[in-house]
């Protein structure tokens, strides 16, 4: 049955089909011969304007006031072409029926008996044309929607990528220039103090040859004034009172206090030319440790000690910033993070590649190290840390001499106590640096080759002795 209503299906789309298009009528017309058409494709046939023509089957004389249109023949077309609508839509795979209707809980199409499956009997069937019309203006609202964010977007990320380019732009232009200005303005600065220093320098020079000078002819005086009086005093008494006025006024003269050569007032303005300058090299030194702290070490981490590695003798506060070391263990887990032959804690985080710097303040006294290590450093032996290879850190020993921790320790001569520490990471140039955050003076750089992930490392080895990881 179904064979035959395929092959009278098939017989009606070939009598409405147009033998020039080769498509279902639109439109039929019949000529004077006894031919049918599409109009359009009839129209090609007599052109524009229209004149006869032969018909494109028998070749008969073709009128174009003789065409006639078929409405008849129109309907069939029709007809045909909603079976061929019909014969193409999807058939059930189980029941071989068409797929007319949707649920729209389970989005799936289904057939007329697909509709009573346990699975679907509860659910909200609509006709498939239906729920299709429904669906596309949902679509079509939601690609208008999704168009205008996309365009939203694009246009969001370009501009503020360009507003990005632009201030690193403005950033690379500032830079120098700032610099330069600084520079200048340091030249300028630097060539005043120096000709104040080369003028009041020529004062002193000037002021000690004017003393020396007088100083000569005060000599020249004296020895005259001396030989004088040598000869005056002997003489009788006439001829000794008779210029003995002129010889006590030289005598006066040669008593006369000689100035000073530095005047109370050129020592002042020395003294504060020198105040100018040291609250100068003060301020560049600020600047330059300024410079430093914000610059030379890229992220500063916010370093965290992490409980599950802290041997249990070592003491953590709650926001595990500071450690201490107290004599007797605690009733910890002895997990494979945890050091127990080492009083060791590591960071919480480790790094793999980048430049990283903390601070640490570790007080006045005590035994204490802090640098790196890497994640492989044995947990439960005793550390040597003058020797280990996996810990790169600086060590203030029980003799109160500071070290390197690493495969060549060295004892460190350093004039003063330290008392907050930066420690830098840079991983890929594989070097640790120490530096005093008093001053920003570097006190020790160990070279490294690392190969894993590496920690932050604290080791505490003294009573009541606590060092803190600063904010």
């Amino acid at each position: 049955m179904a064979e035959e209503v395929l092959a009278l299906r098939e017989q009606l789309v070939a009598e409405a089909t147009c033998p020039l298009c080769l498509d279902l009528f639109e439109q039929p017309v019949l000529t004077a011969c006894g031919h049918s058409f599409c109009g359009q494709c009839l129209a090609g046939v007599l052109g524009n304007p229209p004149r006869p023509a032969a018909c494109p089957q028998c070749r008969a004389p073709v009128e174009p006031g003789s065409l006639r249109p078929i409405r008849s023949l129109g309907n069939v077309a029709g007809l045909a072409r909603s079976l061929e609508e019909v014969a193409a839509r999807p058939r059930c795979p189980q029941h071989g029926k068409p797929l007319a209707q949707f649920c729209e809980p389970c989005a799936a199409l289904l057939c007329a008996l697909c509709r009573y499956e346990p699975e679907h009997r509860r659910h909200r069937v609509r006709p498939a044309e239906e729920a299709a019309r429904e669906l596309r203006e949902t679509l079509q609202s939601n690609l208008l929607s999704l168009q205008e964010q996309k365009e939203n977007l694009k246009c969001r990320g370009d501009q503020k990528s360009k507003d990005l380019q632009t201030a690193v732009m403005w950033e690379l232009q500032r830079v120098p220039e700032t610099f330069e200005e600084l520079q200048r303005c340091m030249e300028e600065k630097k060539k005043i103090l120096l000709a104040q220093l080369e003028q009041k320098f020529q004062e002193l020079v000037n002021k000690s040859e004017e003393y020396k000078s007088r100083v000569l002819e005060r000599q020249s005086l004296l020895d005259t004034v001396i030989v004088q009086i040598q000869e005056k005093r002997d003489q009788p008494a006439v001829e000794f009172l008779t210029d003995v006025g002129r010889i006590l006024s030289s005598c006066e003269a040669a008593k006369a206090p000689i100035p000073e050569p530095v005047s109370p007032e050129l020592q002042r303005s020395i003294e504060s030319l020198s105040e100018k300058i040291q609250w100068v090299v003060d301020m560049v030194d600020r600047f330059k440790v300024s410079l430093r702290r914000e610059i030379d070490w890229g992220v500063r981490e916010q370093v965290r000690l992490d409980p599950e590695t802290a041997h249990p003798c070592l003491i953590l506060s709650d926001d595990c910033k500071t450690v201490r070391f107290r004599t007797g263990k605690q009733n910890l887990p002895d997990t494979s993070k945890r050091f127990t032959g080492s009083l060791s804690v590591l960071g919480s985080q480790g790094f793999t590649s980048g430049r990283h710097y903390w601070e640490v303040d570790v007080g006045e006294e005590g035994c204490w190290a802090l640098g790196v290590a890497m994640e492989s450093v044995p947990r439960k032996e005793s550390l040597d840390l003058h020797k280990f290879e996996n810990v790169w850190a600086l060590q203030l020993d029980w003799r109160g001499q500071y070290r390197a921790v690493c495969t060549t320790p060295d004892v460190l001569a350093l004039r003063e106590n330290l008392q907050r520490i930066r420690v830098c990471l840079d991983y890929e140039a594989g070097q640790v640096t120490f530096y005093n955050t008093e001053d920003m003076l570097q006190i020790l750089q160990l070279e490294a080759t690392f190969t894993e992930k590496v920690f932050p490392y604290f080791w505490v080895y003294s009573e009541k002795k606590q060092i803190q990881v600063c904010d």
